[in-house]
C-alpha cells in the first residue's frame, strides 16, 4: 500500500489515480471536520465537494506531502466557513443531541485558564511532532477516528500507528502531568441520576485537587469521550459499561451513582383503564418509546422485565437524549419515553403526559448509572480518585439532608426545572445511599442485560469493579 505522502507526490504531479485514491481515504476524516463545523449533513456534502476541488487544483503547491491531511482539514474549513456566511444556521432543539457539550457560563477563572493553557500546550505537544504521529494524535484525540480507518488513511499498519499513538499519549501525560497533576476530568448529562458530580463540584474548594465538571447531552458522545481518554471518569450507565468493558475499553465500576430514578411517561390515551402497574407492557406493546440509548438501562428493564422487544411484544424504541424527549411527545411523535427524571415529571406537570411506572417497580433497588473510571487513571492517581469518591460520597449525604439545595445546584448546572428536580429527591425517585460498588447488584444488572440481549457475553465483574479500599 502506497503511504498518504507518495500519493500526493503523485497527485501533485497530475495523477488522478492517485488524487482518487487520497479522497477514499481522508473523505471520511473530511467528513467529520464539516459536520463538526456545519452540523448539517447537505452543507457538509456541499463543503466536502467544494473542499476537494479546491485540493485538486492546488495540490501542486503542497511542498511539503506530510502536510496533506493538515492542508486538506484547512482546505475543508475555509470551505465550510463560506457555507456558513451563505447559510447561516438555525439552531432547533432537535439538534441539541448532537452537540457535544452545552457552553457553560459560569466558569471560575481557574477553569478558563486551564481550558486555555492546556489547549495551547497540547498545540505545542502536536506541533512538535513528526508528521505522521502528529496526524495520527489529530485523528485520532480531536477527531475520533478508529485505528483502523487512520491507518488506511496514512498507508501505516495499525500495530504501527498503535505504537505511535501510545508513545504520543505517554509524552502527553507528562506534559499534562507536570503543568497540573492534581486534576480529574469529570463528564455528565444534565439529570437527577447524574446530581453527585453537580453538588460535589459546587462544594468543592478546588485546593487539595481540581475537578473538571464537564456536561454532555447525550451518551453517545459522552461515552465517545471515555473511549478516546478525553475524560478520567464519567457517570455512565452500568449496561454501556459492560459492553465497553467487553470491548476491551479499560474502565474501573469505582462507585454506584444512585439508585433507580426513571419513569417510563406515556401519552394520556396509551394507558388503559388507568394504567396496569401488575403488567403495564401491554400498555407498551406496539407504542413508540424513546430511549436515551441502544445500551441503555432502559431498554434492558423493558426487554427483561417486560417482556418487550424482539421474542415478547414488539414496540418501535427511538433515541433520542433525555433533555429532547419532552417535544416529541408533546407533538405525539412519541407514544411516551422510559428516562431518569425529572424529564417524566415535568410532562406530568405540562400536562402532555402521565408517569405509567418507575423504574423502582420494575427492579427495586436497580442500578442504573455509576462512576466509572478509566483504569490507567484509578491505577496512576489512586489517592487523587479515593480523593474524588469521597467527595461524590459526601455529596450523597447533602441530598438527602438538603433535598431543596440540592435541587437548586441542579438547575443552575443543568437548567432544569427547580421544582420537578425537588420533587424527585423529595419523594424518593432516585436514592443515593449504599453506593459502594456491590458484586450482588452488579450480577444482578449483567443477568438482565444478558437477557436483554444488550450482552452478548458475561463481563468479567472482578476485572471491572474496582475493590474497596481496606
Amino acid at each position: 500500500m502506497k503511504t498518504y505522502q507518495e500519493l500526493a507526490r503523485s497527485a501533485g504531479g497530475g495523477s488522478k489515480t492517485a488524487f482518487c485514491e487520497l479522497v477514499r481515504r481522508f473523505s471520511d476524516m473530511a467528513k467529520a471536520v464539516a459536520l463538526r463545523r456545519l452540523r448539517d449533513p447537505a452543507l457538509a456534502e456541499d463543503a466536502l465537494q467544494d473542499a476537494f476541488l479546491t485540493a485538486w487544483l492546488h495540490l501542486t503547491g503542497l511542498r511539503n506531502p506530510d502536510a496533506f491531511p493538515a492542508w486538506l482539514r484547512g482546505i475543508v474549513t475555509n470551505s465550510c466557513r463560506r457555507m456558513l456566511r451563505a447559510h447561516p444556521p438555525d439552531i432547533l432543539t432537535s439538534d441539541l443531541d448532537n452537540i457535544e457539550d452545552l457552553p457553560s457560563d459560569d466558569l471560575d477563572p481557574w477553569e478558563h485558564y486551564a481550558r486555555f493553557q492546556t489547549r495551547d500546550m497540547i498545540r505545542s505537544l502536536l506541533a512538535s511532532l513528526p508528521g505522521v504521529y502528529r496526524e495520527a494524535a489529530v485523528q485520532r484525540y480531536l477527531l475520533g477516528r478508529s485505528y483502523e480507518d487512520i491507518s488506511s488513511a496514512l498507508g501505516v499498519p495499525v500495530g504501527t500507528i498503535k505504537r505511535r499513538l501510545h508513545d504520543t499519549r505517554e509524552r502527553m501525560i507528562r506534559a499534562i502531568a507536570g503543568h497540573d497533576a492534581q486534576a480529574i476530568r469529570v463528564g455528565c448529562l444534565p439529570i437527577s441520576d447524574h446530581l453527585l458530580p453537580m453538588i460535589a463540584q459546587q462544594r468543592h474548594d478546588q485546593t487539595a485537587f481540581h475537578v473538571s465538571l464537564r456536561r454532555f447531552t447525550s451518551w453517545s458522545e459522552l461515552a465517545k469521550a471515555m473511549v478516546n481518554e478525553a475524560l478520567d471518569a464519567a457517570m455512565m450507565m452500568a449496561p454501556l459499561t459492560m459492553v465497553l468493558h467487553n470491548r476491551g475499553v479499560p474502565l474501573k465500576w469505582a462507585l454506584d451513582g444512585h439508585h433507580e430514578g426513571s419513569a417510563i411517561t406515556m401519552q394520556k390515551s396509551m394507558i388503559r383503564d388507568g394504567g396496569s402497574h401488575g403488567f403495564p407492557g401491554r400498555d407498551l406493546a406496539g407504542a413508540t418509546m424513546g430511549l436515551p440509548h441502544p445500551l441503555s438501562t432502559h431498554g434492558m428493564l423493558l426487554r427483561s422485565v417486560l417482556g418487550l422487544g424482539p421474542g415478547g411484544r414488539p414496540f418501535r424504541p427511538v433515541y433520542l437524549s433525555p433533555s429532547c424527549m419532552a417535544l416529541p411527545l408533546a407533538r405525539r411523535n412519541l407514544d411516551g419515553f422510559f428516562c431518569s427524571e425529572p424529564w417524566g415529571l415535568m410532562a406530568e406537570n405540562a400536562g402532555t403526559g402521565t408517569v405509567l411506572i418507575r423504574s423502582h417497580d420494575l427492579a427495586p433497588d436497580h442500578v442504573c448509572c455509576i462512576l466509572a473510571v478509566r483504569s490507567d487513571f484509578a491505577r496512576g492517581k489512586p489517592e487523587l480518585l479515593d480523593g474524588y469518591l469521597k467527595l461524590l460520597t459526601a455529596a450523597a449525604g447533602y441530598v438527602h439532608a438538603h433535598p431543596t439545595e440540592s435541587a437548586a445546584i441542579q438547575a443552575r448546572f443543568t437548567g432544569v426545572n427547580r421544582d420537578a428536580a425537588a420533587l424527585v429527591l423529595e419523594r424518593g425517585f432516585v436514592t443515593f445511599r449504599d453506593l459502594s460498588p456491590d458484586s450482588a447488584r452488579a450480577r444482578q444488572v449483567m443477568g438482565m442485560a444478558l437477557q436483554s440481549g444488550i450482552l452478548d457475553r458475561p463481563c468479567d465483574l472482578d476485572a471491572l469493579l474496582l475493590p474497596r479500599a481496606n
